[in-house]
């Protein structure tokens, strides 16, 4: 990366990952203006995350709010200058501390909710208040960062009714399977309940393995009393704390107004110097990346040699380019292997793909076809272009997305799939085991909450030494799930079995296939009769014969856009639809 970014002097990295470098740096006319840069590279994220401008341009000039100081190309990146805040998370002062006098944690919790409240009265909710999304600069002023996740009243929904996003230990009952008519103000009411038991105890008040257990544990079970782990806590705020975090959305405060009202009226909000409590860490704290719903993609992950620094999703929202120029058209590349639907019998595919001669391209590979979770190699030359990486046994998918040199993106490739089938079998070695995973018919496997396998019906997978929790899933069986709890033992082989009763057809009923598809891009929510589909195009649906109604429906340039038809469906019979999102 070179010295100077746009027009600004890069002093030093502070972080890197699959999806961002981040850097300290100071603009080269203006010394005194310090900024955090954050360097892009993945243009899916400037179309699903548009929309966050508006919410950004809302809050702006918020005293107590991160703000996004500039934007603008380098290159072939994307890089986002934010606001330097020098100071520390409320995370890291707990780490230092074990937890914070009374009087510290109330007043920031007031701060916090006061800022929420003018949020909320925009119609903008966080969804991810944390510690680590809460800092105390060298002044003592609060800041809420992150509004990455953040939801707005008349955003279109771009996750599927039923999939959740934030960060599960400061997460409601009702966010970890949200329906469209969620009230996301108490959801923001509860992670700060929950945010202000850790300030003031050091822990949380529900612990699990994984985040379903903790979902039922939130569920089912009451909170630990704060005052059973810092008896200093008066009674009065205890049940502030706990009428906050309850597991009933209804019996919780109803807006963070109210809750602020409560610590007001126990005198708990007064004004002090919070100043005393900043770590001392010689640099600054940059806001941390949101967290994602879902687990990491642990298969794909040595396709990107980088740090675990993910990019802060809002940054994304700013990314509108204005004007009423004509759009730059960049040739989509043609991919030409693997082949869609290819077989191979090796952990280190080539990929091979056509464009034109001086762009550069983005290789993105993921274990899903909606890539919502890939892994992406960017900054590649060559318009046929081979790279070998190691990828374990499995269905995947890829396509390619080219850049000109104004760093002008085409719409990414369409989606190819292809399957590895190692002939090799894997052995445990002195440090990991081997976990041998059977199924009868198959199922969707996930090991610490990341997904190893779909529709699988055997799989050997390497683990390191120790405690892990695997869940296998078939929805169309009775069962529809199975969760272990395995002891892995390094050099040693250990085994699992299911089986999953799937129910017999309903006699006379007769099926047929639907594939659905989208250009020029993929992953748009589909709809069947009016119910919502677990998969995105491009995908295909076995659904009943006879007439179903099929609606598309995704976001394009901050437009939510959809298409419908209607289409008839005969026995056996396999029919296509694609939506076309550019007409």
């Amino acid at each position: 990366m070179a010295e100077q970014i746009g027009n600004y002097n890069i002093l030093k990295k502070i972080g890197a990952g699959g999806m961002a470098q981040v850097f300290l740096a100071v603009h080269k006319d203006v010394p005194n203006l310090k900024v955090v840069l954050k360097v892009l590279s993945d243009q899916r994220l400037v179309e699903r995350f548009k929309q966050e401008a508006d919410k950004l341009a809302l809050l702006d000039g918020h005293g107590h709010i991160c703000q996004i100081k500039h934007f603008f190309n380098h290159g072939d990146d994307i890089v986002i200058a934010m606001e330097y805040i020098d100071g520390s998370t409320i995370e890291d002062i707990i780490k230092n501390e074990d937890k914070m006098p009374i009087e510290t944690a109330t007043q920031i919790t007031a701060s916090v909710l006061d800022t929420l409240g003018f949020a909320h009265q925009k119609g903008i909710y966080h969804r991810d208040i944390k510690p680590g999304n809460i800092m105390v600069d060298k002044r003592g002023h609060v800041k809420i960062i992150d509004f990455g996740i953040a939801k707005g009243d008349s955003d279109p929904n771009l996750t599927i009714a039923g999939s959740s996003c934030g960060t599960p230990a400061y997460m409601p009952p009702e966010q970890f399977n949200p329906t469209e008519d969620i009230n996301y103000a108490l959801t923001d009411v509860y992670a700060v309940g929950t945010t202000l038991f850790y300030m003031l105890t050091g822990k949380l008040p529900f612990t699990a393995d994984n985040a379903f257990a903790l979902r039922d544990a939130k569920l089912f079970n009451d909170p630990v009393a704060p005052r059973n782990i810092n008896p200093d806590i008066p009674k009065e705020l205890e049940k502030i704390i706990l009428k906050s975090i309850d597991k009933e959305p209804e019996a919780r405060y109803q807006s963070v107004g109210e809750m602020k009202a409560a610590l007001e009226g126990l005198g708990m909000a007064k004004q002090h110097d919070l100043t005393e409590h900043i770590v001392k860490s010689g640099g600054p704290v940059t806001p941390p990346p949101p967290t994602k719903s879902g687990g990491s993609n642990k298969k794909l992950m040595p396709i990107i040699a980088a740090g675990g620094l993910l990019v802060v999703l809002i940054v994304v929202g700013f990314l509108i380019f204005g004007g009423g120029d004509e759009p730059i058209v960049v040739s989509v590349p043609n991919l030409t292997t693997p082949i869609d639907n290819d077989t191979l019998d090796i952990a280190t595919p080539v990929f091979n793909w056509q464009g034109k001669t001086g762009n550069t391209y983005a290789l993105e590979i993921a274990d899903d076809p909606s890539f919502t979770s890939a892994q992406r190699i960017t900054g590649l030359t060559d318009p046929q272009h081979e790279i070998t990486v190691d990828m374990a046994d499995g269905r995947y998918y890829w396509r390619v997305t080219a850049y000109d040199k104004e760093g002008n993106a085409s719409s990414p490739s369409q989606g190819a799939t292809f399957v590895i089938k190692s002939t090799e079998p894997l052995e445990p070695t002195e440090t990991t085991g081997v976990l041998e995973l059977s199924i009868k018919p198959n199922g969707t496997i996930s090991i610490d909450d990341s997904t190893y396998g779909r529709n699988k019906s055997s799989m050997n997978i390497e683990l390191s030494e120790g405690r892990h929790i695997v869940r296998v899933e078939n929805k169309s069986s009775m069962q529809k799930q199975y969760v272990d709890t395995i002891s892995i033992v390094a050099g040693e082989t250990s085994r699992l079995s299911h089986t999953f009763t799937i129910p017999a057809a309903t006699p006379n009923k007769q099926y047929g296939e639907i594939r659905v598809g989208s250009k020029p891009y993929i992953g748009a929510v589909v709809f069947i009769d009016g119910k919502v589909q677990e998969q995105r195009t491009n995908t295909t649906f076995r659904v009943e014969t006879g007439k179903h109604t099929v609606k598309a429906v995704l976001t394009v340039d901050g437009v939510e856009k959809e298409k419908t038809e209607v289409v008839e469906v005969t026995k056996n019979g396999s029919h296509k639809l694609i939506f076309d999102f550019t007409k």
